[in-house]
């Protein structure tokens, strides 16, 4: 099923990114059209997992993946994978601009949600597939 996977570094807020989703009444959307919000525990997956094998776990399974920032500088970091496994296709990697900000702004998380709600549709229902990384919210304002 497609959906979207929180980060080791994220799963504690994907209950909230949820609570917002339904909040602004797309989660109902969003399931109808059977996508999921997965973490590590319910994909049994080793939170040590490198980048780059969770990158293609990620295609694989049809899970974009929504991280903080994995940006490690080695050949397996997610910054690599993506320069050299990305084509256009692929799903995106969305990247919370300012986990801090999530937490401690009511606004600023609820663009978040909005975001990501609205690319998860584009991404996984209408399959549009151009971009490698996306950074939510989309806009700083």
């Amino acid at each position: 099923m497609p959906g979207l996977l929180a980060d080791v570094n994220v799963q504690g807020h994907l209950p909230y990114l949820v609570r917002l989703i339904n909040g602004i009444g797309l989660l109902d959307l969003l399931n109808d059209i059977g996508i999921t919000f997965e973490t590590f525990p319910d994909r049994g997956l080793n939170p040590r997992m490198n980048d780059r094998a969770l990158w293609n776990y990620c295609q694989a399974n049809q899970l974009v993946l929504f991280t903080d920032n994995r940006n490690h500088e080695d050949e397996d970091s997610l910054n690599a994978t993506i320069q050299d496994s990305w084509q256009e296709g692929r799903l995106p990697v969305l990247t919370l601009a300012n986990k801090g900000k999530f937490e401690r702004s009511e606004s600023y998380a609820a663009r978040v949600a909005n975001d990501v709600a609205n690319l998860l549709f584009t991404t996984l229902h209408e399959n549009v597939r151009n971009q490698p990384r996306i950074f939510v919210p989309l806009s700083p304002w």
